[in-house]
Parts: C-alpha cells; structure tokens; sequence
C-alpha cells in the first residue's frame, strides 16, 4: 500500500519549495514508512517482510512526486488524488490491515512529511507565513481524503463478502457495545440494502436441542441478523410490522423481542434481550407461545437484573423467615406480601389469600413477632416487599 501525503492545495507552495523537496523525496518516503512501521503495530507486520517494505516505499515515493507536480495546478486533480486514496483503501484491505490501521497510516505518513517539509522550508528561510500556509495546505483536507481511503476499504470488503455475511457483520458491529464507526456501519447497511432507522429493537433467537434449522422467510431480507453465532439474533426498526413472520417459528425455536432505544444503543436492546431470555429459560419469566416481549416484563427484568444484590437484599430483609418450616415460610411471606402490598385489615388479606380471616390474625401476629418494627418502617416495607416479590419469581432451587 502506498501512504501518500495530502496534496490537494500544494499549487499555495512556492515553486523553490517544491524544487527543494524533489531530490529528497526518496528519503521522505522511507521516513514514512518507517514513522508508520514505528506507530501502527498491524504496519509493522505487514511491512516486516523487506520486499513488501521497498514497495511502500516506492509506493510512497511516487505519490509524494505526484503531490509535488501538482504545485501550481488549483483543484485541477483534485479527483485524481481521491481516486487515488480510494484505490488505497482497497490495496489496504487487500493486505489484512484493520481499517484504523490504514486511517492511522495515512495520518503518521502526513505528520512525517510536514517535519520534512517544515526542514527544508527554514533552511531555504523561507517566511512563517509560508511555513504556515504549507501546514495548511497538507492537513485542510485531511477529512476529505480520509473518507477517500475509508470509502475505498469499505467498498473492497463489502465486495468481499456475500450478503448474509454482511447482515451478519452489520448486527454484531451494532450490538458489540463499543464505539464503532458510522462510516464502516453506514456501508455495510448500503451493501445489504438497508436504511439505518432512528430507533432499533433486537431480537435474540433461542433453538432448543433437535431444532430445525431457522427457516428463511421469516424475517424481512435486508435487516441485519446473525444466526450462526452463539448468541444468534436480528435487528429490526419496527417489530409490530418486522416480526409477523416470528408466528410461523418452528418447533424448538423461540424469540425473545428486546426494548426500542435509539440505534446507537443497539446493544442495550440486544442485552435485555439477551438476559430475558436466559431468564425464561431458567423459569423465571413466563410467556405464552414462542414470542417473549420484554415491554411486557420490565418490572421482572428490573427486579432481576442483579441476582447477587437481590441476593444480599433478601438475605437481610428476609432474615427473619429463615428459620422455618418450607409450609410456614411460604404462607406468611404470602401473608407478608399482601400485607405490604395492600396495608389491608385482616378480613382484606383474607379475602385476598382464601384463607380464614383468623388464620391471617394469627399470622399476622407471627409476623410481628418475627418483624418487630420494621412493618411500620416504610424503607423496610420496600426492601421486604421488592425481596418477597422476587423470591416469588425464582425457583427455589436458585
């Protein structure tokens, strides 16, 4: 790959700048791409074989000519030099390097032309403002070019790759959790035909052992969507209009249907999901057919989202049950859990729990017993209340 220097507005250089700079541009080129193998890792191991390394160099060398030629000529190839880092992009793809890699390249290879550049111009004594106007020259369109070479990457590797691949691509790059970039986003969605809407939902697909495979068909073409990793799933912008296909899942399939958030927190719809239907699984949540909604399970997943605190919180706010019988437990932390719930009079709970209005009396009196004042305490009525709901949604072997 060649790491040629920005040249768009080297016609504002002084011609006896330019002559200066051409018998020592052989020398500038193996400095970029030494200042390139020093600064980007995944460079240095491209470049570590000494014939890949010459041709860097004459890469190089021969796009800082091309710069330098272009002194006096205003915008006249301006469309040449993106073509040209367009065709680098490609080149740098083409080698393995990650797209950062390249942009990193391009950026260290400039930095080490301007030093030489800036070298020359004080030995010549040339004036601040020229100096000036050089630097501003070589970096003013350093965006421009860089969008070049990132669109010249992004078309080699879509053409890399077939379109399930992409949709696959595109979906893990959206639901990774890191930064990413809109540029690498923005062409895979281009690749498999689709508009990156405003607001997302994920969609996390489970197969039981001795599934089918997931029938196409099912979801719509050009969204993006995984089913070969280990945790498959899709993407969609509106799951009323997306999913109706979802009806016809096969047996041993099922489909847990994350929040909508704004597409850049893709995957914090894509973990909810993730944890809804581990959670479902587990029996903690239930649902009726093989479509789980987690809109209608917020409160659970609430209740829910950290086991090792909802542990301490129900050790502690539940301490006084644990010394009971399985029976007795149960029916005053039911009794207990209405209580709360309601502050409803002994008849009330009765009612509620079809139970004599005696046996909640004598319960009740337990509980006091067991709980002091902590029932007139309205944070420990929380506490209680949040532990008791959640004992209720997990096993009892949990």
């Amino acid at each position: 790959m060649s790491w040629q220097p920005v040249g768009v507005l080297w016609e504002r250089l002084p011609r006896e700048l330019g002559d200066a700079i051409r018998p020592r541009i052989p020398a500038i080129a193996r400095h970029c791409v030494e200042g390139v193998v020093s600064e980007v890792g995944e460079c240095a191991e491209v470049f570590s074989d000494g014939e890949a390394r010459a041709a860097a160099v004459e890469l190089t060398r021969r796009g800082i000519e091309r710069a330098i030629d272009r002194v006096g000529v205003p915008e006249l190839l301006q469309n040449d030099l993106l073509a040209d880092f367009r065709a680098q992009g490609r080149i740098a793809f083409q080698q393995g390097l990650s797209r950062e890699a390249a942009q990193a390249a391009f950026r260290v290879s400039s930095r080490v032309l301007w030093r030489s550049i800036a070298s020359i111009g004080r030995q010549l004594q040339l004036p601040g403002d020229v100096l000036y106007g050089a630097a501003e020259c070589l970096f003013g369109d350093v965006v421009e070019v860089t969008m070049a070479l990132t669109d010249g990457y992004n078309a080699a590797q879509a053409e890399a790759t077939g379109p399930a691949e992409q949709r696959a691509r595109l979906f893990r790059l959206l639901t990774g959790g890191s930064g990413y970039s809109q540029a690498d986003a923005g062409a895979l969605a281009v690749a498999i035909g689709w508009r990156i809407p405003e607001r997302i939902t994920a969609i996390v697909f489970t197969a039981a052992p001795g599934a089918p495979s997931f029938p196409p068909g099912l979801l719509p073409p050009a969204v993006p969507v995984d089913l070969v990793s280990d945790a498959p799933g899709a993407l969609v912008a509106c799951p009323e209009a997306d999913l109706g296909g979802l009806r016809n899942l096969p047996s041993g399939w099922s489909a847990t249907v994350g929040v909508s958030v704004p597409v850049a927190q893709a995957a914090e719809s894509f973990r909810i999901a993730r944890r809804a239907s581990e959670l479902t699984q587990r029996g903690m949540i239930t649902t009726v057919g093989p479509v789980l909604w987690c809109e209608e399970h917020i409160t659970t997943l609430l209740m829910l989202a950290d086991e090792f605190l909802l542990d301490r919180l129900a050790g502690e706010a539940l301490e006084p049950l644990s010394g009971l019988a399985p029976r007795q437990h149960d029916e005053l932390a039911a009794t207990l859990l209405t209580q709360v719930q309601t502050r409803g009079s002994a008849p009330e709970i009765a009612r509620r729990l079809a139970v004599h209005p005696q046996t909640v009396r004598a319960r009740l009196r337990r509980l006091t017993e067991l709980f002091g004042e902590r029932l007139e305490d309205p944070d420990q009525r929380l506490r209680i209340e949040l532990a008791l709901r959640a004992e209720r949604l997990r096993p009892a072997d949990v």
